[in-house]
């Protein structure tokens, strides 16, 4: 049985303009090496028996410059949240190769001991070829994170698997420190593994019009006009919401590897070392600063800060952001209020 990574890609990273644009998605940015994120993902998982990215077609052929030829794409005809991206990719997969395991994973992940990484998939995909399970990986917390849905672990299987007890939504402070001193709570990381039989038979259960417009699809060999009529009529949903939190067939694998989700500028400064100060600087230019602390400055220039803190200073050709660390999720508004050409 096969053993298939798919890279849910369809996001464009708003949170990383003015670095990442229409044409140049936060994928395609070298923010964690001197590759950008989607080859990196690649390189990590070449190993297996194929690889391949579902996204809008625009997005597509901005990675196909990047990657081998023999990378496989599975376009979106339009943006319909992750189950029906999901499903698609489960339908098509299966069609091609027969029932197959999937890995869903995604371009913005980050993980400093990528040998962890992969015993922890071909661990996932083993247990899951076995059983007619859905495999989540769970993160074990170091911090109290707000900002991650958790998982909250049932009775032990065997070794790192467990039942799943309960979701959470993202906690806040008090309530993310009581889960990290609970020990029995995983980070949501998102990456799960399953077979493609197993995981369209729960679409199907629980969300019955996409299962039968999977089912269609595949009767039509997902040729044109009717792949993209019957898609449109998806409805717009997350994976988790419309099925992983429902399902009983849904188990956790405790991990203990180093990840990250490389969700706005602030991850820079989770792996890379400041000066003194705690101020970082990327790109080619240099930094001179009196009173300053713990900023992160991508620049090819050289930048001079007095008396200022905790900012995020980004300059591209055409483009200057200055905001405060802890607003960065905001930059996505920014961003819909902007021109066309600045996008």
């Amino acid at each position: 049985m096969k053993h298939i990574p798919v890279i849910l890609a369809g996001g464009r990273g708003e949170r990383f303009w003015p670095l990442s644009r229409i044409n140049k998605p936060k994928q395609n940015l070298s923010l964690m090496s001197e590759n950008p994120m989607i080859v990196e993902t690649y390189r990590r998982l070449q190993s297996f028996d194929e690889f391949f990215i579902i996204a809008n077609e625009s997005l597509c052929e901005s990675f196909r410059p990047l990657l081998p030829t023999h990378v496989g794409y599975i376009i979106e005809p339009f943006a319909r949240n992750t189950a029906p991206a999901i499903g698609l990719a489960c339908a098509y997969l299966q069609q091609k190769f027969g029932d197959c395991i999937v890995f869903f994973e995604t371009a913005d992940h980050y993980y400093s001991d990528e040998t962890k990484y992969i015993h922890e998939i071909q661990n996932a995909c083993e247990f899951a070829e076995k059983n007619d399970k859905i495999v989540l990986i769970g993160i074990t917390p170091d911090s109290p994170h707000t900002g991650y849905g958790y998982i909250e672990q049932g009775e032990k299987i065997f070794d790192s698997f467990y039942n799943v007890q309960k979701f959470k939504e993202k906690p806040n402070l008090k309530t993310a420190m009581e889960y990290l001193k609970a020990e029995t709570f995983s980070w949501n990381s998102g990456l799960f593994i399953a077979k493609t039989s197993v995981l369209l038979k729960e679409i199907s259960q629980f969300l019955p019009e996409l299962g039968n417009i999977l089912l269609e699809l595949q009767k039509c060999n997902f040729s044109e006009p009717l792949f993209t009529q019957l898609f449109q009529k998806a409805p717009k949903i997350s994976i988790d919401y419309g099925v992983l939190e429902k399902s009983s067939e849904i188990i956790l694998l405790k991990s203990n590897m180093d990840w990250d989700d490389i969700g706005d500028f602030n991850a820079i400064a989770r792996h890379f070392n400041g000066d003194s100060r705690g101020n970082i600087i990327r790109g080619n230019g240099t930094l001179n600063k009196i009173n300053s602390t713990k900023n992160i400055i991508i620049s090819d220039k050289l930048v001079a800060l007095i008396g200022v803190n905790d900012l995020v200073i980004v300059e591209t050709d055409d483009a200057l952001l200055v905001c405060h660390r802890s607003e960065t999720q905001k930059i996505r508004e920014i961003v819909q209020n902007l021109d066309e050409k600045y996008r």
